[in-house]
């Protein structure tokens, strides 16, 4: 982990050094604030959550649409 120091200009905006957005491939970030620090987290396409829920299995249109809708299902019941 590197540590850059970073200023806010007079608009309150905050430039990420090119080599931290390189490494996140993120253009978009939720902001939190946890006990007085400022978090950043990257905002991932909502496909990438099902990245390797097939496994590399050989499987047709129909199941891979029933593998996804059971995986969205418990990630919406993980989420409530």
């Amino acid at each position: 982990m590197s540590v850059e120091v970073v200023r806010l200009d007079e608009n309150g905006r905050l430039y990420l050094p090119a080599s931290l957005r390189k490494r996140l491939k993120a253009k978009e970030f939720y902001v939190e604030e946890r006990e007085g620090e400022i978090v950043l987290i990257p905002v991932r396409k909502k496909i990438e959550r099902y990245w390797g829920i097939v496994k590399g299995e050989k499987l047709s249109a129909e199941e891979i649409d029933r593998l996804v809708e059971k995986e969205t299902e418990r990630l919406l019941r993980d989420e409530l």
